[in-house]
């Protein structure tokens, strides 16, 4: 038995084996398309894993307006089967505790535990599309465990297929044997770079908030001052009053377009610190 497990990470999903009878496809993940009123637009699947509680937050999350019972709807509707953890009338429950009793208990998430049903119902291969789990987003974290199923799978002998765009099973170079070229140390001091930049944006940013609330401050005060003389104004306090409020008018304008591009300048430092990280754990 061919299997193929499919994510939901945009890079690898659709170079999926639909097309190939040979594989079963296998599903999990929902997300709600409110144009098509679906959990998943897979061309086709032959087996669909839900293995959350219905009240949990990560998948109600996921439901958005559809809400668990639209959702147990669609399962039971689905013509391939259907997978869950909690009862679901024509699904089957997912054997945690045989799994366990096989595998241990360390499972971090769903496609974990899909590697392990793939094992244990004998399957010869074993592809997986749409996983990336790369190391620097949330689901850097849960790559271990997929990783330690797939390793226990080849150790029996299973063929494993992992797409060149995903970050499973890989590694720039082969550790004490291949020299190093160089690439790390740069972008150790990239990152550094651009850490040093990203403080001095957020701080520069921070300085014109000060800015930017003591003068909003300085107009409120100027309109209670202007309140508490109850119009008794001679001409020279009132042109006073019109050119100072004229000046922290246009002072704060100003502030607020620095602030904007302040904060733009923040995001994209923070983006390449992140694209940095992600780069210097390729070791």
């Amino acid at each position: 038995m061919k299997v193929a497990i499919i994510g939901t990470a945009p890079s690898s999903r659709m170079l999926a084996p639909f097309d190939d009878q040979d594989f079963e496809i296998w599903a999990c993940s929902p997300y709600f398309n409110i144009e098509t009123r679906t959990f998943c637009d897979l061309p086709r699947m032959t087996r669909f894993f839900e293995l959350h509680k219905w009240d949990e937050p990560a998948l109600v999350d996921k439901l958005r307006e559809a809400q668990a019972d639209g959702y147990k709807r669609w399962l039971k509707s689905l013509e391939c089967e259907v997978i869950t953890q909690e009862p679901l009338e024509n699904c089957k429950q997912y054997p945690i505790d045989m799994i366990v009793e096989e595998f241990g208990n360390y499972f971090t998430n769903s496609i974990a535990y899909m590697i392990a049903y793939a094992i244990l119902e004998g399957a010869t291969e074993i592809h997986l599309y749409g996983v990336d789990m790369a190391a620097d987003d949330e689901y850097g974290g849960q790559r271990p465990s997929c990783e330690y199923l797939l390793g226990v799978a080849a150790g029996k002998g299973i063929k494993i297929h992992v797409p060149k765009v995903s970050d499973l099973l890989k590694c720039r170079h082969l550790y004490a044997f291949d020299e190093s070229d160089g690439f790390d140390a740069k972008v150790v001091a990239r990152r550094n770079e651009i850490s040093q930049r990203l403080l001095h944006a957020k701080h520069e940013m921070e300085m014109q908030g000060r800015s930017h609330a003591a003068a909003t401050a300085a107009l409120g005060e100027l309109a209670t001052t202007r309140n508490l003389l109850n119009g008794e104004l001679t001409d020279g306090v009132d042109a006073a009053f019109k050119e100072r409020e004229h000046n922290l008018t246009n002072q704060l304008r100003g502030l607020e377009n620095a602030l904007k591009q302040s904060h733009e300048q923040v995001l994209a430092l923070t983006g390449a610190e992140e694209d940095c990280k992600y780069w210097e754990q390729w070791k």
